[in-house]
């Protein structure tokens, strides 16, 4: 019995000895975007999920001096930031402090950045966290790197990147005056469509378009179909060859009026991801018609070929 009890004591003295756990986790975003979704409160509400599964009235939060805690029903988020780039996280759950520091330092390639995690931690707090997985100390930064990663979460739109085939594009381009546009875009693709029908052509993908300013009052505008075969052009449309490559891809549904919002947020993805831009986008319409005003629903893709 005695010995039973001493075996017990030292399980127990050797459950509470501290040691370091270290890791890290890789993020396809740049190094200052991951430090701005650790600094702030309210982004911590946006990819944390054991606090965005709450309600807003809910959650609770407090500023301070160089922090800020955050706390919800089930646990609660002590977070300093002790430098340019590290950060002291105290996450406590079911009453136990679990201590991490994460530091974000920038990799060679500039749309990447590793978090380096340091935990203070003993025997007992690891095997709480073989069966409470929120209490590992890489759990908080996988959770953002699943936020940064997934584009329909952080950008806010489905956002790909896509390696197309060439393809050849019947296509018509006019100059028009800006307030005729709806009316012009539509006419160019009954003639393009016209166009395919007298040629024996198939189109192979959707009508696309692209806009550009020309002037103060007029816009150049250039709309296409892709074909499966080049054919004698016309003093209206004329083929167009497309070199394959790769292509952001960002779908849009919703007013037209309104797709400003994904060209911004392709914007930011195209930089953050430190690809380079080769010709002006343009967008495709997925039920093959152009819009006819600005508060027309439109299924459509924007795309931007890329390098």
């Amino acid at each position: 019995m005695k010995k039973a009890i001493i075996a017990l004591v030292i399980l127990i003295v050797i459950g509470f000895i501290p040691f370091q756990q270290h890791s890290s986790v890789s993020i396809r975003s740049n190094y200052f975007d991951v430090c701005q979704q650790l600094i702030h409160a309210g982004n911590w509400k946006r990819w944390e999920p054991q606090i965005n599964n709450y309600a807003d009235h809910q959650i609770s939060t407090q500023s301070f001096n160089s922090g800020f805690l955050i706390r919800t029903p089930s646990q609660i988020f002590n977070i300093k930031n002790v430098g340019a780039n590290t950060f002291n996280v105290v996450n406590t759950l079911n009453h136990i402090e679990h201590h991490s520091f994460y530091t974000v330092v920038p990799e060679i390639k500039n749309s990447y950045a590793t978090i380096v995690i340091d935990a203070k931690t003993n025997v007992f707090k690891w095997l709480i966290s073989r069966f409470e997985p929120s209490a590992e100390p890489a759990y908080l930064m996988l959770s953002l790197k699943a936020f940064m990663e997934n584009p329909r979460l952080y950008y806010g739109f489905t956002i790909n990147e896509k390696n197309v085939a060439e393809t050849y594009l019947a296509v018509k381009k006019e100059t028009i005056l800006t307030k005729n546009k709806y009316p012009e875009i539509n006419k160019a693709a009954n003639d393009i469509n016209s166009f395919i029908a007298q040629s024996n052509i198939k189109a192979v993908s959707s009508l696309s378009g692209s806009y550009y300013p020309h002037q103060s009052d007029s816009l150049q505008i250039l709309i296409g179909i892709p074909v499966n075969k080049q054919v004698n052009s016309t003093s209206a449309i004329t083929f167009m060859h497309m070199p394959g490559g790769k292509v952001v891809v960002g779908d849009y549904y919703g007013k037209y009026s309104e797709r400003q919002k994904l060209y911004t947020a392709m914007e930011k993805y195209i930089q953050d991801h430190d690809l380079k831009k080769q010709v002006l986008p343009f967008e495709r319409y997925l039920n093959n018609k152009v819009p006819v005003g600005d508060n027309d629903m439109v299924n459509m893709q924007v795309n931007y070929p890329v390098l």
